[in-house]
C-alpha cells in the first residue's frame, strides 16, 4: 500500500498523511528528484529490475592533485561505492550523493571499480547474500558517462537500471538516463537536497 495514515475523501487531499512517493507521482512539487545546480551534489540511483539480488558497483573519477607542476600532468583519483538491491518495491532502488562543485568536479562515472574496462570489470554481483555470498560478478557493458560528453552534469541525477537479458553476457543488461536538472519544478515544498548538502558539508571528520 502506497497511503498510510487515515483515508480522506476526495476533495480533502492532505500529503501530511499519504506516502511522500504518492504525493509527488500525482501533484507534484513535494520533494525534488535531481539536487539542482546550486547545492553542487551529484545524485545517482541504482535500479534493480530482475528477480535477482544485485550490488552495483557505482564509481565516479575527479582530477587529482597536481602532479608536475611544469607539464601540469595530473592523476585521476576515483572512488567506488556499493549499492546493493533486492526485487520488489521499496527495496530495488537504492542512491547515493557525490559532492560535484567547480573546485571538485566529477568527470567520470559508471560501474565497476576500473571504469576502462567496462566489458570484462564486473560492475554488478548477482546473488549477493550479505556477507556470506558474494554472488557472481557480471559487466555491465555500457561505456562510462563522461562530464565533457555532455553525458551529465552536476546537479543532475544519473540512473543505472538493470534488467534480465538472455542475449547479454552473464544474463543482464544496464541502461543509464539522465535526469537534468533543467527539468526539475521549482517551488518544491521540502528542499531534500540542500538539507542533504548541509549535512555533508558540515559533518564532522577525522582530519
Amino acid at each position: 500500500m502506497l497511503i498510510i495514515g487515515t483515508i480522506v475523501p476526495l476533495g480533502c487531499f492532505d500529503p501530511a498523511i499519504f506516502n511522500p512517493g504518492f504525493v509527488n507521482t500525482f501533484q507534484g512539487g513535494l520533494f525534488p528528484l535531481v539536487p539542482g545546480e546550486d547545492v553542487g551534489l551529484l545524485l545517482v540511483r541504482v535500479v534493480n529490475s530482475t528477480d535477482q539480488t544485485i550490488s552495483f558497483r557505482v564509481t565516479i573519477e575527479r582530477p587529482a592533485v597536481v602532479v608536475d607542476v611544469n607539464t601540469g600532468a595530473s592523476v585521476t583519483a576515483s572512488e567506488t561505492t556499493e549499492l546493493f538491491t533486492e526485487p520488489g518495491n521499496l527495496s530495488n532502488e537504492a542512491g547515493v550523493l557525490y559532492e560535484c562543485t567547480p573546485n571538485n568536479p566529477i568527470t567520470r562515472l559508471g560501474l565497476g571499480d576500473n571504469l576502462n574496462q567496462p566489458s570484462s570489470e564486473p560492475g554488478l554481483f548477482v546473488g549477493v547474500m550479505g556477507d556470506l555470498t558474494q554472488g557472481f560478478g557480471v559487466p555491465p557493458n555500457i561505456n562510462p558517462l563522461r562530464r565533457d560528453n555532455g553525458d551529465f552534469r552536476c546537479g543532475d541525477t544519473v540512473i543505472f537500471n538493470a534488467f534480465s537479458s538472455a542475449n547479454a553476457p552473464g544474463g543482464f543488461k544496464v541502461q543509464a538516463f539522465r535526469l537534468p536538472q533543467e527539468r526539475q519544478p521549482e517551488g518544491n515544498l521540502r528542499d531534500t537536497f540542500g538539507v542533504a548538502a548541509e549535512f555533508l558539508r558540515n559533518r564532522p571528520t577525522e582530519d
